[in-house]
Protein backbone atom coordinates (compact mmCIF):
# COMPACT_ATOMS: atom_id res chain seq x y z
CA UNK A 1 0.00 0.00 0.00
CA UNK A 2 3.05 1.90 0.78
CA UNK A 3 4.07 1.87 -2.98
CA UNK A 4 0.87 4.00 -4.56
CA UNK A 5 1.08 6.38 -1.85
CA UNK A 6 4.96 7.16 -2.83
CA UNK A 7 3.99 7.16 -6.06
CA UNK A 8 0.50 9.64 -6.00
CA UNK A 9 2.77 11.71 -3.87
CA UNK A 10 5.70 12.12 -6.43
CA UNK A 11 3.41 13.29 -9.00
CA UNK A 12 1.70 16.05 -7.01
CA UNK A 13 4.78 17.72 -5.90
CA UNK A 14 6.48 17.65 -9.75
CA UNK A 15 3.08 19.11 -10.44
CA UNK A 16 2.92 21.44 -7.95
CA UNK A 17 6.93 22.57 -9.05
CA UNK A 18 5.61 23.04 -12.27
CA UNK A 19 3.09 25.39 -11.64
CA UNK A 20 5.22 27.54 -9.51
CA UNK A 21 8.22 27.64 -11.94
CA UNK A 22 6.06 30.76 -13.93
CA UNK A 23 6.03 32.50 -10.71
CA UNK A 24 9.25 32.37 -8.14
CA UNK A 25 11.81 33.50 -10.86
CA UNK A 26 13.19 30.23 -11.98
CA UNK A 27 14.38 30.63 -15.64
CA UNK A 28 12.35 29.05 -18.19
CA UNK A 29 13.15 29.10 -22.00
CA UNK A 30 14.31 32.34 -22.99
CA UNK A 31 11.57 34.89 -24.27
CA UNK A 32 12.34 37.60 -26.95
CA UNK A 33 10.67 40.38 -28.79
CA UNK A 34 11.14 42.49 -31.67
CA UNK A 35 11.31 45.97 -32.01
CA UNK A 36 11.58 47.65 -35.23
CA UNK A 37 10.95 51.83 -36.29
CA UNK A 38 12.08 54.19 -38.88
CA UNK A 39 12.29 57.61 -38.38
CA UNK A 40 13.03 60.52 -41.34
CA UNK A 41 15.48 63.13 -39.64
CA UNK A 42 16.86 66.42 -42.06
CA UNK A 43 20.68 66.26 -42.60
CA UNK A 44 22.73 67.53 -39.39
CA UNK A 45 20.27 66.48 -36.59
CA UNK A 46 21.26 65.15 -33.62
CA UNK A 47 20.70 61.31 -31.90
CA UNK A 48 20.83 60.33 -28.32
CA UNK A 49 20.78 56.71 -27.64
CA UNK A 50 19.74 55.17 -23.56
CA UNK A 51 19.79 51.67 -23.52
CA UNK A 52 19.93 50.83 -19.61
CA UNK A 53 20.92 46.67 -19.73
CA UNK A 54 22.24 45.76 -23.01
CA UNK A 55 24.15 46.45 -26.17
CA UNK A 56 24.46 48.90 -28.65
CA UNK A 57 25.41 49.17 -32.23
CA UNK A 58 25.61 52.70 -34.21
CA UNK A 59 26.17 52.48 -37.84
CA UNK A 60 25.63 54.19 -41.46
CA UNK A 61 23.37 53.75 -44.04
CA UNK A 62 22.33 55.93 -47.13
CA UNK A 63 18.99 57.37 -47.11
CA UNK A 64 17.37 60.31 -44.85
CA UNK A 65 16.03 57.34 -42.05
CA UNK A 66 17.24 56.85 -38.90
CA UNK A 67 16.46 52.74 -38.13
CA UNK A 68 15.72 51.56 -34.92
CA UNK A 69 16.01 47.82 -34.45
CA UNK A 70 15.60 45.96 -30.75
CA UNK A 71 15.75 42.63 -29.58
CA UNK A 72 14.34 42.19 -25.85
CA UNK A 73 15.26 38.99 -24.41
CA UNK A 74 14.42 36.92 -20.98
CA UNK A 75 14.89 34.16 -19.52
CA UNK A 76 11.86 35.00 -17.06
CA UNK A 77 9.04 35.04 -20.12
CA UNK A 78 6.95 37.24 -21.41
CA UNK A 79 5.83 39.34 -18.19
CA UNK A 80 8.76 40.48 -17.57
CA UNK A 81 9.29 41.02 -21.61
CA UNK A 82 6.33 43.74 -20.98
CA UNK A 83 8.29 45.23 -18.21
CA UNK A 84 10.62 47.02 -20.71
CA UNK A 85 8.91 49.22 -23.52
CA UNK A 86 11.17 51.12 -26.43
CA UNK A 87 10.76 54.88 -26.73
CA UNK A 88 11.28 56.75 -29.52
CA UNK A 89 10.92 60.49 -29.27
CA UNK A 90 11.00 62.50 -32.42
CA UNK A 91 12.79 66.18 -32.18
CA UNK A 92 16.09 67.23 -32.18
CA UNK A 93 17.78 65.57 -30.72
CA UNK A 94 15.75 62.04 -31.75
CA UNK A 95 15.50 59.50 -28.60
CA UNK A 96 15.87 56.57 -28.36
CA UNK A 97 15.38 54.23 -25.08
CA UNK A 98 14.57 51.68 -23.14
CA UNK A 99 12.12 52.79 -20.30
CA UNK A 100 11.59 50.25 -17.35
CA UNK A 101 7.89 50.30 -16.83
CA UNK A 102 8.42 48.06 -13.19
CA UNK A 103 12.06 47.71 -11.14
CA UNK A 104 14.89 45.83 -12.02
CA UNK A 105 12.87 43.50 -14.63
CA UNK A 106 14.61 40.35 -15.87
CA UNK A 107 15.32 41.47 -19.52
CA UNK A 108 18.42 42.49 -21.44
CA UNK A 109 17.75 44.65 -25.06
CA UNK A 110 20.34 44.65 -27.83
CA UNK A 111 19.53 47.81 -29.80
CA UNK A 112 21.04 48.41 -33.63
CA UNK A 113 20.98 51.92 -34.61
CA UNK A 114 21.41 52.67 -38.52
CA UNK A 115 22.14 56.09 -39.29
CA UNK A 116 22.04 58.74 -42.53
CA UNK A 117 25.98 59.78 -42.86
CA UNK A 118 25.08 63.62 -41.87
CA UNK A 119 23.21 62.69 -38.53
CA UNK A 120 25.16 63.19 -35.74
CA UNK A 121 25.59 60.53 -32.79
CA UNK A 122 25.30 62.76 -29.85
CA UNK A 123 25.30 60.48 -27.04
CA UNK A 124 25.13 56.35 -26.45
CA UNK A 125 25.08 54.80 -23.41
CA UNK A 126 24.47 51.64 -21.66
CA UNK A 127 24.39 50.22 -17.82
CA UNK A 128 25.75 46.93 -18.84
CA UNK A 129 26.65 46.18 -22.38
CA UNK A 130 29.04 47.06 -25.08
CA UNK A 131 28.82 49.96 -26.99
CA UNK A 132 29.79 49.38 -30.67
CA UNK A 133 30.37 52.53 -33.18
CA UNK A 134 31.67 52.20 -37.10
CA UNK A 135 31.64 55.26 -38.95
CA UNK A 136 28.64 57.77 -37.20
CA UNK A 137 29.21 60.73 -37.18
CA UNK A 138 30.31 62.38 -34.21
CA UNK A 139 30.58 66.15 -32.12
CA UNK A 140 31.40 66.46 -28.60
CA UNK A 141 29.91 63.08 -28.61
CA UNK A 142 29.58 60.30 -25.37
CA UNK A 143 29.71 56.90 -25.78
CA UNK A 144 29.20 55.85 -21.47
CA UNK A 145 29.00 51.98 -20.28
CA UNK A 146 28.91 50.71 -16.45
CA UNK A 147 29.96 47.44 -17.55
CA UNK A 148 31.13 46.59 -20.91
CA UNK A 149 33.97 47.11 -24.08
CA UNK A 150 33.41 50.40 -26.37
CA UNK A 151 35.03 50.36 -29.80
CA UNK A 152 34.52 52.83 -31.99
CA UNK A 153 36.06 52.16 -36.07
CA UNK A 154 35.89 55.58 -38.18
CA UNK A 155 33.65 58.72 -36.36
CA UNK A 156 34.04 61.49 -38.58
CA UNK A 157 33.24 64.99 -37.44
CA UNK A 158 34.54 66.18 -34.08
CA UNK A 159 36.01 65.38 -30.93
CA UNK A 160 34.54 62.45 -28.76
CA UNK A 161 34.60 60.59 -25.17
CA UNK A 162 34.39 57.46 -24.14
CA UNK A 163 33.84 56.15 -21.08
CA UNK A 164 33.64 52.39 -19.17
CA UNK A 165 33.60 51.60 -15.54
CA UNK A 166 34.65 48.12 -16.39
CA UNK A 167 36.05 47.35 -19.64
CA UNK A 168 38.26 47.93 -22.74
CA UNK A 169 38.34 51.14 -25.06
CA UNK A 170 39.30 51.14 -28.93
CA UNK A 171 39.30 53.32 -30.85
CA UNK A 172 40.75 53.56 -34.04
CA UNK A 173 39.51 56.69 -36.92
CA UNK A 174 38.44 59.24 -34.88
CA UNK A 175 38.62 62.84 -36.83
CA UNK A 176 38.52 64.53 -33.47
CA UNK A 177 40.46 64.70 -30.00
CA UNK A 178 39.76 61.16 -28.09
CA UNK A 179 39.20 61.18 -24.31
CA UNK A 180 38.92 57.72 -22.87
CA UNK A 181 38.30 56.76 -19.46
CA UNK A 182 38.11 53.23 -17.76
CA UNK A 183 38.73 51.57 -14.29
CA UNK A 184 39.73 48.05 -15.64
CA UNK A 185 40.25 47.60 -19.08
CA UNK A 186 42.78 47.89 -21.89
CA UNK A 187 42.76 51.52 -23.66
CA UNK A 188 44.36 51.78 -27.64
CA UNK A 189 43.67 54.84 -29.32
CA UNK A 190 44.93 54.71 -33.09
CA UNK A 191 44.43 57.27 -36.59
CA UNK A 192 42.86 60.02 -34.33
CA UNK A 193 43.65 63.78 -34.89
CA UNK A 194 44.77 63.91 -31.48
CA UNK A 195 44.14 63.14 -27.32
CA UNK A 196 42.95 64.69 -24.46
CA UNK A 197 43.12 62.17 -22.01
CA UNK A 198 43.52 58.66 -21.50
CA UNK A 199 43.39 56.89 -18.02
CA UNK A 200 42.61 52.98 -16.69
CA UNK A 201 43.16 52.23 -13.19
CA UNK A 202 44.37 48.16 -14.87
CA UNK A 203 45.82 47.30 -18.09
CA UNK A 204 47.91 48.81 -20.51
CA UNK A 205 47.69 51.88 -22.92
CA UNK A 206 48.66 52.11 -26.44
CA UNK A 207 48.11 55.77 -28.28
CA UNK A 208 49.30 57.53 -31.34
CA UNK A 209 49.36 61.39 -30.78
CA UNK A 210 49.42 63.19 -33.95
CA UNK A 211 48.81 66.36 -32.01
CA UNK A 212 47.90 68.12 -29.03
CA UNK A 213 45.51 71.45 -27.47
CA UNK A 214 46.22 71.50 -24.08
CA UNK A 215 47.63 69.92 -21.36
CA UNK A 216 47.22 65.95 -21.64
CA UNK A 217 47.56 63.34 -19.08
CA UNK A 218 47.77 58.89 -19.76
CA UNK A 219 47.64 57.11 -16.61
CA UNK A 220 47.40 54.04 -15.51
CA UNK A 221 48.22 51.79 -12.34
CA UNK A 222 49.17 48.71 -13.28
CA UNK A 223 49.90 48.18 -17.15
CA UNK A 224 52.67 48.97 -19.37
CA UNK A 225 52.17 52.26 -21.89
CA UNK A 226 53.14 52.60 -24.98
CA UNK A 227 52.78 55.86 -27.21
CA UNK A 228 54.06 56.85 -30.60
CA UNK A 229 54.42 60.53 -30.88
CA UNK A 230 54.40 62.83 -33.99
CA UNK A 231 58.25 64.38 -34.46
CA UNK A 232 56.59 67.36 -35.70
CA UNK A 233 54.47 67.81 -32.50
CA UNK A 234 54.85 71.21 -29.75
CA UNK A 235 54.88 70.08 -26.39
CA UNK A 236 56.68 69.31 -22.91
CA UNK A 237 57.21 65.25 -22.18
CA UNK A 238 57.40 63.80 -18.37
CA UNK A 239 56.81 60.19 -18.00
CA UNK A 240 57.12 58.71 -15.02
CA UNK A 241 57.46 55.10 -13.89
CA UNK A 242 57.28 53.27 -10.42
CA UNK A 243 57.61 49.72 -11.20
CA UNK A 244 58.82 49.09 -14.62
CA UNK A 245 61.55 51.06 -16.86
CA UNK A 246 61.34 53.90 -19.39
CA UNK A 247 63.06 53.63 -23.29
CA UNK A 248 62.50 56.76 -25.71
CA UNK A 249 63.76 55.59 -29.62
CA UNK A 250 63.29 57.64 -32.78
CA UNK A 251 62.15 60.53 -30.69
CA UNK A 252 63.68 64.52 -31.29
CA UNK A 253 63.02 64.59 -27.64
CA UNK A 254 65.32 67.59 -26.37
CA UNK A 255 65.98 65.87 -22.38
CA UNK A 256 66.39 68.10 -19.26
CA UNK A 257 65.87 64.67 -17.01
CA UNK A 258 67.06 61.21 -17.96
CA UNK A 259 66.59 57.97 -15.69
CA UNK A 260 65.44 54.73 -15.70
CA UNK A 261 62.17 55.32 -14.17
CA UNK A 262 61.51 59.08 -15.03
CA UNK A 263 62.10 61.51 -18.48
CA UNK A 264 61.69 65.18 -18.66
CA UNK A 265 62.32 66.87 -22.14
CA UNK A 266 61.29 68.99 -24.37
CA UNK A 267 59.21 68.04 -28.36
CA UNK A 268 60.14 70.81 -31.13
CA UNK A 269 59.08 74.45 -29.41
CA UNK A 270 57.69 73.07 -26.31
CA UNK A 271 53.85 73.74 -25.82
CA UNK A 272 51.28 72.00 -23.30
CA UNK A 273 52.29 68.88 -21.18
CA UNK A 274 52.00 65.55 -21.68
CA UNK A 275 52.26 63.75 -18.56
CA UNK A 276 52.46 60.00 -18.72
CA UNK A 277 52.62 57.57 -15.70
CA UNK A 278 52.15 54.01 -14.46
CA UNK A 279 52.92 52.52 -11.34
CA UNK A 280 53.54 48.84 -12.61
CA UNK A 281 54.90 48.67 -15.87
CA UNK A 282 57.20 50.02 -18.46
CA UNK A 283 56.61 53.11 -20.63
CA UNK A 284 57.86 53.22 -24.47
CA UNK A 285 57.73 56.26 -26.13
CA UNK A 286 58.19 56.24 -29.98
CA UNK A 287 58.58 58.76 -32.97
CA UNK A 288 55.63 58.64 -35.16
Amino acid sequence: MQKPACAILTMLMLIASAALSGCTGIPDLEATEEFNRTVTVEPGSEVVVINRNGGVTVDVREGETVTVSAVKRSAYGQTELDKVQIVVTEGDPLRIETVHTAQDPQVNVDCTIHLPPATVLLRAESSNGPIDLAGARVNGTELLTSNGPIRVDGAPGGDITADSSNGPIEVRGADGYVTARTSNGHITVEESAGVMELRTSNGPITASIPAVRGDVKITTSNGAITLRLAETLDARLIATTSGGRIAASNLPLQLEESSGTRIVGTLGDGGPTITVTTSNGGINLEGL
